[in-house]
């Protein structure tokens, strides 16, 4: 992993570093984690310089310098200047903190929490069957799938998705217009971010292909 990402500095510009399925679009990964990833962004950051050492990470560019220190066992810390993020697990809650900010995910019986203060909200996502729902702030979103038909209720209004062999089709709101669909959080933090991966704990395998790297809350 530290040696590809180097190669990846070393070919600033080539798209090949841009494409990351872990991340997401114009992403770049640094560390992998069964909760998502910690990631880098080429294109918003220009030059840069990625470095590996016996702690952790360190990343230069035109936005200051962002040290990565940590391991999966200890936790981690970002520093930029006298800002920082600390990324923590302990059984089944991630927690992730600054100095005025917090997310916080946790899961019990099939049921994750999802506790953000910047934006302020709380998610809940649930699985029943063939209907998975996601409830915030902004009112409940469901989806069913129903044979090769997908129907979606929202605050919003109704969706539905019916992809046949050869023919899909679509009425209703358009899929990137209603709140908490998406693959998951994203917290940036000066051309780094931390990626709360939350499809890899919830399957939406429904909407995946349709949304799959929209942000489930804009920060």
């Amino acid at each position: 992993m530290k040696s590809i990402l180097i190669t990846c500095a070393l070919l600033f510009g080539n798209q090949r570093c841009l494409a990351d399925d872990t991340s997401g679009p114009n992403r770049s990964t640094i560390q992998k984690f069964a909760w998502g990833s910690l990631y880098f962004e080429p294109r918003s950051i220009g030059p840069f310089q990625l470095e590996s050492n016996n702690d952790g990470f360190r990343l230069r560019s035109n936005q200051g310098e962002v040290s990565i220190q940590g391991s999966e066992v200890n936790g981690y810390r970002l520093t930029w200047g006298k800002e920082f993020l600390t990324i923590s697990q302990s059984g089944g809650e991630l927690d992730i903190r600054g100095q005025d900010k917090a997310w916080t995910l946790s899961s019990q019986n099939g049921r994750y929490t999802l506790i953000s203060s910047a934006p302020r909200d709380t998610l809940v996502f649930e699985r029943s069957g063939n209907t998975f729902s996601i409830k915030g702030s902004k009112g409940l979103v469901t989806a069913t799938k129903e044979f090769q038909t997908l129907h979606i209720k929202s605050p919003l209004g109704n969706t539905t998705i019916t992809n046949d062999i050869g023919k899909r089709t679509m009425s209703g709101i358009a899929l990137g217009q209603i709140p908490y669909l998406g693959r998951g959080l994203y917290i940036p933090f000066h051309g780094v971010g931390i990626f709360i991966d939350i499809e890899r704990q919830f399957p939406m395998q429904e909407v995946a292909e349709w949304v799959e790297w929209k942000p489930i809350l804009g920060l």
